[in-house]
């Protein structure tokens, strides 16, 4: 599992996720995606096109990032999922608390805002 920072700027973080977010994957980039999401107070968006496999351990990090962000009014928006990662995150309910996009252009901007 990679975590790769593309954007850490005062307005706000830019981040891809490559691999599988199970519960190894979740184990090996948890304390940085917390540290560039949450512990920033910035909102980000999450680049997921190559998540490969998300399981629950996947939406909690994303759920625990976006709830911190919320306090702060801030946005967690993720970026690009792969068809099968869109599924896991449409039955799941998450779009409810997170702006979920394949347009990076209005991802950026809402990040923006």
């Amino acid at each position: 599992m990679e975590l790769k920072v593309i954007t850490a700027d005062d307005a706000y973080t830019h981040l891809a996720l490559i691999g599988k977010l199970d519960i190894l994957g979740v184990g090996e980039v948890e304390n940085k995606f917390i540290g560039y999401t949450a512990a920033r107070k910035k909102s980000a968006v999450v680049d997921l096109s190559g998540i490969t496999f998300m399981g629950s351990m996947g939406l909690r990090i994303f759920l625990s990032a976006a709830k911190a962000l919320n306090l702060e009014k801030k946005k967690l928006i993720l970026l690009n999922p792969q068809p099968l990662v869109n599924e896991v995150l449409e039955a799941s309910g998450i779009g409810d608390v997170v702006m979920i996009t394949s347009d990076t252009d209005a991802a950026v901007a809402a990040a923006k805002a």
